[in-house]
């Protein structure tokens, strides 16, 4: 059977460079697409500043993240930004063929739910990225800062709706819920695209209580390339690494608490709005500040053990997949989706990091141990892609889900109809 042809990706995200797990990935699907020689339109919600690539139609759609903004301009243009929504209605009128694909990674720091609106003309051929849970759960996580626990509440329920589970302030619950609402209006029941893409199957349960129905949910684990190519000796090193933002989310005070009650040196690689708590938690830890991937490198290769303490349930963990393919095992909030996985092959432990005290002494466990840190180094170093993909594999797969959204019955009846453009969903074809 000959497969359907890819004629061209459309790329839509917040951020035009890699900022954040999300928009590094999205760098690495550029270089993939074209790599196979396929066309790529890429739309970005910022001003397109730091993007260079010559081989890319880009058109920057010149917003501002929302947190940028004053608080009257995020609460009017945080459901509507008119010209992005023009920009890329007017682009999908003049431009787009049945062959072409859309997919959507991240629309909620800039783009606003407005671009559901424009992508519904196409929504058959579209994809949607869950690097977090935005497209069904209005704080995106799943998770009830307040109380620092799971949520399970079906999202826009009225038992959602009367609990504040904002990390800010239950006036911006009332604000994000707005915006989830908003979505679900401008893509008819919130789940009329073509299909999702988790980062980690275990995502599938959260969205179906937002009704995204099975056979829509599809998992592509993410791409990990370890910071360093050969294995860290973690068994000869001494010391913590935390990298990543340092936010109460991502339980930057937790490690430094932990480090402190062990009496271990800690370094944290990123920024964020938690850098003064902890320097007053732990005054001995190094801050390093944003570092490139060499900067990663040479702090992971004096690391004995990475940590990935986050509140919520991270959907995946990139940064402790990285170490652990770098050879430095990693303690691991027992949330996280990765967790159980870690811990049963031997990567590293998956423990209560809200429980400073369980931490503490886990991280003088393994400093404790050459011979368990060694095990668990080379294991991490052999078999860290039972996790995950290598970048060329992600990518393959992602391009198999564009073939497969052109083969499907909806988007063949376009196919038929190819003097029509754009190519609307069938009548009465919904979520």
């Amino acid at each position: 059977m000959t497969q359907p042809r890819i004629d061209r990706v459309v790329l839509l995200h917040d951020y035009s460079q890699a900022l954040g797990g999300a928009s590094h990935l999205v760098q690495i699907l550029l270089d993939g697409l074209r790599a196979r020689d396929l066309p790529v339109t890429f739309l970005a919600g910022d001003d397109g500043r730091n993007f260079h690539r010559g081989d890319v139609e880009f058109i920057p759609l010149h917003g501002k993240a929302l947190l940028e903004r004053s608080s009257l301009g995020a609460f009017t243009s945080g459901f509507i930004n008119p010209p992005s929504f023009l920009r890329l209605r007017r682009w999908i009128t003049r431009h787009d063929t049945p062959g072409t694909v859309y997919h959507l990674h991240g629309w909620s720091k800039i783009l606003t739910p407005a671009i559901f609106g424009a992508l519904r003309q196409v929504s058959q051929r579209t994809i949607l990225h869950a690097h977090d849970y935005f497209n069904g759960c209005p704080n995106g996580a799943f998770f009830d800062y307040a109380r620092e626990e799971d949520c399970a509440l079906p999202p826009l329920s009225r038992s959602c709706l009367t609990r504040q589970c904002d990390k800010a302030s239950y006036a911006q619950k009332l604000w994000r819920s707005a915006r989830e609402t908003a979505r679900r209006i401008a893509l008819p029941g919130g789940t009329n695209v073509n299909r999702m893409l988790l980062i980690h199957p275990g995502q599938a349960d959260a969205f179906k209580l937002a009704d995204w129905p099975s056979d829509k949910l599809a998992a592509v684990r993410n791409p990990v390339t370890p910071l360093t190519a050969h294995r860290v000796r973690a068994e000869g090193n001494f010391g913590v690494l935390f990298i990543g933002r340092i936010s109460k989310e991502k339980g930057a005070d937790l490690a430094a608490a932990a480090a402190a009650r062990a009496g271990i040196p800690i370094t944290f690689v990123g920024d964020g709005s938690e850098m003064d708590l902890v320097r007053k938690l732990n005054p001995a830890a190094v801050l390093l500040g944003r570092q490139d991937r060499q900067g990663m490198a040479q702090a992971i290769s004096t690391a004995r053990v990475a940590v990935m303490p986050s509140r919520w349930a991270e959907p995946f963990g990139l940064v402790a997949l990285e170490a652990i393919g770098s050879g430095a095992p990693a303690i691991i909030n027992h949330r996280a989706l990765i967790a159980s996985e870690v811990a049963q092959r031997g990567f590293g432990l998956s423990i209560d990091t809200g429980d400073v005290d369980r931490f503490a002494q886990a991280l003088l466990d393994l400093h404790g141990d050459d011979d368990r840190i060694s095990r668990m180094s080379h294991a991490g170093h052999a078999g860290y892609l039972s996790l995950c993909n290598t970048p060329d594999d992600w990518v393959a797969r992602i391009v198999d889900h564009y073939r497969a959204v052109l083969a499907g019955p909806a988007v063949q009846k376009c196919h038929e109809a190819a003097g029509t453009t754009p190519c609307s969903p069938p009548s009465g074809h919904g979520a």
